[in-house]
């Protein structure tokens, strides 16, 4: 099976004004794109650039609120349901316009004097309020939730692999899953290969980036061809983001695409 990689367009491509990225993850041999960061541009206009392109829109991230501001964030956060419902409405609206298959409702932080068993709470109850929303709309997508990292995120609601997998398990609706990112695992201690394999079967969809640093795979410590090979040999047949921050010009910095290629055209059904 081909391997399709999609590219965010939100990280990525940065020297580019944001609807020319969409063209330029095409020219670069990506599969889609994602869309991180919803209010850097006017979905419309980002669906334009989309179909224009022949790029699906793999992903989007719903508003994350203060959280890059250090602050709590939205998602399961007690006492913020109502801005979260506002976000999710938007975030969804947006989702529909581009066609977005998945749909990740953003990490939040357990802030002093909240109890986390609050705080997952109302993250439970904010999913049933983003698939109400999403139902409303008439919206075909699949809600996710993802793994964080105590390094980039202190505080993090869902710190392991153990702990998103256990809220997918909870809220048991077959249109919210895993979003397994390759770098929160890592960055957070974890094994891949072994996180995968507890809990790969609760996820559509999986991203990646190297770590330390969050930049393109061959600049830090983690073997992804070797678990991406892990990956696609346990049966799973979607989509990997490549959700990174260049180290610098991001198509200078291509050189794992071009060689993840090159040995899958050298032989059919070969892994990078």
């Amino acid at each position: 099976m081909t391997l399709r990689i999609s590219a965010s367009v939100s990280m990525m491509f940065r020297e580019l004004p944001l609807t020319d990225r969409f063209a330029a993850a095409a020219d670069a041999g990506f599969d889609g794109v994602e869309v991180q960061f919803i209010d850097e541009g006017e979905p419309v206009a980002m669906a334009r650039a989309a179909r224009a392109s022949n790029m699906p829109v793999v992903l989007i991230n719903l508003p994350l609120g203060d959280l890059f501001a250090g602050g709590a964030g939205l998602s399961g956060v007690p006492g913020r349901e109502a801005e979260f419902a506002v976000a999710a409405e938007r975030g969804l609206v947006a989702a529909g316009e581009l066609g977005a298959t998945f749909v990740h409702l953003g990490p939040s932080r357990i802030m002093p004097e909240i109890e986390r068993a609050d705080c997952l709470a109302t993250y439970a109850r904010n999913v049933d309020t983003a698939l109400k929303i999403a139902d409303r709309l008439g919206l075909d997508a699949t809600l996710l939730v993802e793994q964080s990292n105590p390094t980039d995120f202190p505080g993090a609601l869902f710190a392991t692999a153990d702990e998103v997998a256990a809220m997918v398990r909870h809220v048991g609706d077959p249109r919210f899953g895993l979003l397994f990112d390759l770098y929160h695992v890592a960055m957070a201690g974890g094994d891949i290969d072994a996180a995968w394999t507890a809990h790969g079967a609760l996820a559509p969809h999986v991203q990646f980036s190297d770590a330390p640093g969050r930049h393109e795979p061959g600049s830090g410590s983690i073997d992804i061809a070797a678990a991406i090979t892990a990956i696609r040999a346990s049966g799973y047949a979607g989509r990997f983001g490549a959700e990174y921050r260049p180290a610098g010009d991001t198509r200078a910095g291509l050189g794992w695409l071009a060689e993840w290629r090159a040995r899958e055209q050298a032989s059919i059904g070969a892994l990078p």
